[in-house]
C-alpha cells in the first residue's frame, strides 16, 4: 500500500508539472496538488494514519473520506457516462464554449481542441452558423470571443458565418449570451448544438437547457492527456456545487 501510495503521489506529482510547464493554473491544478501532497504524506505516515483510525473519532473520519471518495467516484463515472456525441450535422448553428487563451492569446490547447472539432463539423454541415463565446481573457490581451473568430478565419471558416460574444466569464453565460445572439440574427433556438470536451458535456447541457435551449446537441473533442485528470476533477466540483446550489 505504501508503495503504491508513493507511485500515485509521483503521478499527480509529475501531472502537475506538465500543467505548470504549460501554464494551466486552474483549480483542477490546485486539486492535483493538493491529492499528491496527501498521497505522499499518508505513504509517508502510513503505520501512524492507521493506528488512529481504528477507533473512535479516527474511526467516523476514516469511514467519512471513503464514503466521500466514493461518492466523489461515483459521480464523476456519472458525467463520463453522459459525455458523448450526439450531433446530427444538420443543426442550425454550432456554439463553441470558451476555455482560455495562452500569453500571446492564442487558443490553449483545449480551445484549439474545441475550435478544430468545430471546423471540422462545419465541413460537414456547411450552412450552419458558428457562435464563439468568451469575455476578456485572464491576461487582459483580447476577448475568447474575438481570439476564436479569428482562428476560425485563418482556418477557412466565412467570417460572415460568425457569431461573436466578448462578455461570458463562463459556461452559464456562454448559453445566454449565445441565445441572444441567435434570437437577434433570427436563428431557432430548437436545432442547436455546442463543442466542447467530454468532461463538461453534462453540466453545459444543464447550462444550455437554463438558457432556454431546447433539444439541444453536443459534439465532443479531444482532450489532451495531461488535463483529463485535473479537468474531471474540478468538473467534479463544479458538478456538485451545480446540483447543490441549483448554479
Amino acid at each position: 500500500m505504501r508503495i503504491f501510495l508513493y507511485i500515485l503521489s509521483a503521478l499527480f506529482t509529475l501531472d502537475s508539472i506538465v500543467l505548470i510547464g504549460r501554464k494551466s493554473f486552474t483549480l483542477g491544478l490546485v486539486i492535483m496538488i493538493a491529492i499528491s501532497i496527501a498521497f505522499f504524506v499518508l505513504a509517508k505516515y502510513l503505520d501512524f494514519f492507521t493506528s488512529v483510525t481504528t477507533s473512535g473519532v479516527g474511526l467516523y473520519i476514516k469511514y467519512t473520506v471513503l464514503l466521500g471518495t466514493f461518492c466523489f467516484l461515483l459521480l464523476a463515472a456519472f458525467i463520463l457516462a453522459n459525455a458523448r456525441t450526439t450531433v446530427t450535422y444538420n443543426e442550425d448553428a454550432i456554439i463553441v464554449l470558451g476555455c482560455g487563451l495562452n500569453s500571446d492569446g492564442s487558443p490553449s490547447h483545449t480551445l484549439k481542441n474545441r475550435l478544430d472539432g468545430c471546423i471540422n463539423y462545419c465541413s460537414r454541415n456547411p450552412d450552419c452558423y458558428i457562435v464563439v463565446s468568451g469575455g476578456m481573457d485572464r491576461f487582459n490581451h483580447m476577448t475568447e470571443g474575438s481570439a476564436m473568430k479569428k482562428y476560425l478565419t485563418e482556418n477557412g471558416i466565412d467570417r460572415d458565418r460568425i457569431l461573436t460574444d466578448e462578455k461570458a466569464e463562463n459556461t452559464k453565460e456562454n448559453f445566454e449570451y449565445a441565445m441572444q445572439l441567435l434570437a437577434d440574427k433570427g436563428i431557432k433556438t430548437d436545432n442547436i448544438c455546442f463543442v466542447t470536451n467530454s468532461f463538461h458535456i453534462f453540466r453545459a447541457t444543464k447550462y444550455a437547457e437554463m438558457a432556454g435551449f431546447r433539444h439541444v446537441k453536443a459534439l465532443s473533442v479531444t482532450t489532451d492527456r495531461a488535463v483529463f485528470v485535473p479537468a474531471v476533477l474540478r468538473e467534479v466540483c463544479a458538478v456538485a456545487l451545480q446540483i447543490i446550489f441549483k448554479y
